[in-house]
C-alpha cells in the first residue's frame, strides 16, 4: 500500500528527464508541491505532461494537471563558484502507488471515506453484529452494491481491530463505485463527486471524499489476485482540497430524509441515491451549485443570497411556465392590434402593444412560486414551509437584483433579518424541489421537518 504522509515533505527522484535528479515532493490538502534540483546543469520539466517521481519511501508519485515554474538558480559568485538549479512543479492531482499512473491508464474501481458520515449509514444490525466477534460475517461488512447507469455503487464497513480485543477498537463507512466502463482520470472523479453531493444533500452541509483509492482491477479481478499472491496494491490520490467548516449541530442526521438505521431505511436510501444518479446529466449543475451554497452557510451575504437563486435557477422542475398558450397570446395581440387601427394610433405602436402583450405569457413571480410551493406541499405535507413564503420569495428575487449590481448592506437590523429570512427561504425551497423526485419513504418524509435548510427557514425572525 502506498506510504505517504500527507502535509509531509519527502525525498525523491524524478523519473522524465533521465538525469535522476532529486527534490523534494509534498502533498497537502491546500497544495502539491515538488521541487526539483540540480548541482551540474540547467534542465526544464514540461507540466503538460504527467510528471513522475520516486520517493524515499519507494513508491512512484504520478502528478497530473501540473503547471510548472520558470527553472530558476542560485549562485555563488565567489571562489569556488557553485550554481544550484531549480524547478518547482505545483499540481492538481497526486496519485501514489507501486508503478506510474500514465495519461492513458483508466480507473475501474475507486474507493473513499466521507468522513462525518458515521451516524448516516449506522445500520443498528450490521454494527452490532461486528461488535460482538473478531470474525464478523462478510454480510455484516457490506452495506449494498447496487447496479446503477453502467456502475455499481456499494457501501461498507470498514474496521481495525486491537490483538486484544475480540471486536473492532474502530469501524467507518468506506464508499466504492465499480464500473462496467473504465474511466481516464478526469472522467471517474465526475461520478465520485454525484455520490458525495448525495450525503451532503442528506446532511445540508458540503462534504468531500477523502482517502481516494482508485484501482485498474475489478474487485473479481482483484480477489483472483489476492488469491495468487499476485496484487500489486491500489493507488492512492490527493486533491488540492480542503474541507468546508460547518456548524457541528448540522451534522445531526435526526432531519435527513434517508438513513441507514435498518433495513426498512437502507432500501430507502438505496433507492434515492439509485434516482440521484440517474438524473444526474439533466441535475449536474443544479448539484453543484447546491453544494456551493452549503459551503455558504456559515455567513450570510450578497454572494450566499445569488448561490442560492442561482440554485433554483437551475432546478429542472423550477423552471418558470407559460402563463397563456401562443395561441391565446395570438388572438389577444390581434384584438388588441385591430383596435390601435381602428384608433388611428399607427403601425409602431401597434407593434409595441403586441409586444407588451407577449410578455403577458411568462408567470408573475407569485404564480410562479405559488405554484413550485403547492408542489412540494402536495409531497411533503402543508406547512412544510411557513404560509407566508411566497412573500419572503418575491424578497429574495428583489435583494438579488439589489445585489448582482454592488454589495448589498442593510440598513437597519429589520432590513438585514428580512434578508436572512429571504435567503433562507430560497434555499429552503430549493431543498425541497431537489427531495421532490426521489423516493424517499414515510419516515423520511416527516423527518423533512427537522433539516436545518427547513428548519433554519422557520426558526428564522422575520
Amino acid at each position: 500500500m502506498p506510504n505517504f504522509e500527507s502535509g509531509k515533505p519527502l525525498h525523491c527522484l524524478e523519473l522524465v528527464t533521465g538525469k535522476n535528479l532529486t527534490g523534494t515532493v509534498l502533498l497537502a490538502e491546500e497544495r502539491i508541491r515538488t521541487e526539483i534540483y540540480s548541482f551540474q546543469d540547467h534542465f526544464h520539466i514540461q507540466g503538460e505532461k504527467p510528471v513522475f517521481v520516486q520517493t524515499e519511501t519507494n513508491d512512484i508519485v504520478s502528478l497530473h494537471s501540473n503547471i510548472t515554474t520558470i527553472p530558476g538558480t542560485r549562485s555563488r559568485f565567489g571562489e569556488p563558484q557553485r550554481t544550484t538549479y531549480r524547478q518547482e512543479i505545483a499540481s492538481n492531482i497526486a496519485i501514489v502507488g507501486h508503478d506510474a499512473w500514465e495519461a492513458k491508464d483508466c480507473v475501474k474501481r475507486v474507493s473513499f471515506r466521507v468522513r462525518h458520515t458515521r451516524d448516516l449509514m449506522h445500520h443498528r444490525a450490521k454494527v452490532d453484529a461486528l461488535g460482538r466477534s473478531k470474525y464478523p460475517k462478510e454480510e455484516n461488512f457490506n452495506l449494498f452494491g447496487d447496479t446503477v447507469e453502467g456502475m455499481t455503487l456499494r457501501a461498507r464497513y470498514a474496521a481495525t481491530y486491537g490483538m486484544d480485543f475480540d471486536a473492532p477498537t474502530d469501524f467507518w463507512p468506506s464508499f466504492e463505485i465499480e464500473f462496467d466502463e473504465p474511466q481516464g482520470i478526469e472522467e471517474y472523479i465526475r461520478h465520485v463527486l454525484t455520490y458525495v453531493q448525495f450525503l451532503s444533500f442528506c446532511f445540508g452541509i458540503k462534504l468531500k471524499p477523502s482517502e481516494i483509492s482508485i484501482d485498474r482491477l475489478s474487485s473479481a479481478d482483484m480477489m483472483a489476485a489476492l488469491e495468487k499472491q499476485a496484487y500489486p496494491g491500489h493507488h492512492a490520490v490527493h486533491y488540492v482540497w480542503p474541507e468546508a467548516e460547518f456548524d457541528k449541530e448540522d451534522l445531526w442526521v435526526g432531519g435527513s430524509p434517508v438513513r441507514a438505521w435498518d433495513d426498512g431505511e437502507l432500501t430507502s436510501l438505496r433507492a434515492c441515491l439509485a434516482g440521484w444518479t440517474k438524473r444526474v446529466s439533466l441535475w449536474k449543475k443544479a448539484y453543484t451549485l447546491m453544494v456551493m451554497s452549503f459551503g455558504l452557510r456559515r455567513s450570510f451575504s450578497s454572494e450566499r443570497l445569488i448561490s442560492a437563486c442561482r440554485w433554483l435557477e437551475e432546478i429542472p422542475i423550477a423552471k418558470a411556465q407559460p402563463a397563456l398558450s401562443d395561441d391565446a397570446i395570438a388572438a389577444l395581440s390581434a384584438i388588441a392590434g385591430a383596435k390601435a387601427v381602428e384608433l388611428g394610433l399607427g403601425q409602431s405602436l401597434r407593434d409595441r402593444i403586441a409586444g407588451s402583450i407577449r410578455r403577458l405569457k411568462a408567470e408573475t413571480s407569485e404564480q410562479h412560486f405559488s405554484r413550485l410551493l403547492a408542489m412540494v406541499e402536495d409531497k411533503f405535507g402543508p406547512g412544510i414551509l411557513p404560509g407566508d413564503a411566497v412573500g419572503h420569495l418575491k424578497r429574495a428575487i428583489s435583494l438579488r437584483g439589489k445585489s448582482a449590481h454592488g454589495h448589498f448592506n442593510p440598513d437597519s437590523d429589520s432590513e438585514f433579518r428580512a434578508f436572512v429570512k429571504a435567503t433562507r427561504a430560497v434555499e429552503a425551497l430549493c431543498y425541497l424541489l431537489t427531495a421532490l423526485g426521489l423516493p424517499i419513504n414515510e419516515a423520511g418524509i416527516k423527518r423533512l421537518r427537522d433539516h436545518p435548510l427547513i428548519r433554519d427557514y422557520r426558526m428564522s425572525y422575520d
